[in-house]
């Protein structure tokens, strides 16, 4: 039994590095982030704290094999960049900060007036959103892993498959709820026109942003530290046929699964309904 989960444990650290847990966790903080933005007071301050502290643990867990790697290239920012390095580091800290204030602002009871500090919020959920899909695409790290054979078989069918099927389902739960959420908050505001527009809208922007992820490595935080590269980017993405073939491809399959996770959320919202009510739903 031993020698299986030395097995285990070391087909994770030649394949894994924690991107696993550092994924969700950066799909999980949109999901949080609706909560707090489009339907405060629906999860009490005690749960919805538990549940920063338990995403702030996943992201520790996630970029605790990294650290080495994450703090040579901060060390080499502040040693070796310039002037505006060491300002695009700054910008970065500060994006840190301003999701940890919007993550305790979401902790208030009270309903937000629409501020300067919710447009804020909404902006920070936007540019995290993609990153829940984006775990559709880490289906790569099984390939590159698993492909030179130096894995067990049974390893990769009874451990890294499951795996990566929650990791995956998780992220595109975190999503659809996400989008719920904002969906919510658009009907309550007398906005029921706007939901399938914004919907559509959502999963396009988020099918570029996964390609900008994926091929082009860019990070949600990009869009502060290094905005004129995104867009150069961006336009340049935007104006070939190959990038623009895999955003629709990738946007047709955001709006499937979309569809198909939401119908199942709101049929189990409804069954949950009925059974407070005492209605049973095949009647």
């Amino acid at each position: 039994m031993r020698s299986l989960l030395l097995d285990i444990v070391s087909a994770f650290n030649n394949v894994y590095s924690g991107w696993i847990w550092w994924n969700l966790f950066l799909a999980f903080v949109p999901l949080l982030l609706s909560f707090g933005l489009f339907r405060p007071g629906v999860i009490s301050r005690r749960w919805l704290l538990l549940a920063w502290g338990l995403v702030a643990l996943i992201g520790v867990v996630g970029i605790w094999p990294r650290m080495p790697r994450v703090m040579r290239g901060w060390l080499n920012i502040v040693g070796d960049g310039g002037a505006g390095t060491q300002l695009r580091l700054l910008w970065l800290i500060a994006i840190v900060a301003v999701v940890a204030i919007l993550s305790l602002l979401s902790l208030s009871k009270q309903r937000q007036n629409q501020g300067w500090l919710w447009w804020l919020g909404v902006a920070v959920f936007l540019a995290f959103l993609p990153n829940a899909p984006y775990l559709l695409t880490d289906i790569i790290h099984l390939i590159r892993g698993t492909s030179a054979g130096q894995i067990p078989i049974w390893v990769v069918a009874l451990v890294f498959i499951p795996i990566h099927a929650t990791a995956i389902l998780l992220g595109l739960q975190a999503y659809v709820v996400s989008i719920l959420n904002l969906a919510i908050y658009l009907n309550h505001q007398g906005a029921k026109v706007l939901i399938l527009p914004m919907e559509l809208t959502i999963h396009a922007l988020c099918a570029v942003g996964i390609y900008l992820g994926r091929f082009l490595r860019f990070n949600s935080w990009d869009l502060v530290v290094d905005p004129t590269g995104v867009m150069a980017d961006t336009l340049n993405v935007l104006t070939s046929r190959r990038p623009v073939a895999v955003i629709v491809v990738t946007f047709m399959i955001l709006a499937s699964l979309y569809w198909l996770l939401k119908q199942i959320n709101l049929g189990l919202k409804l069954r949950l309904r009925y059974a407070r009510q005492g209605l049973d739903v095949l009647d």
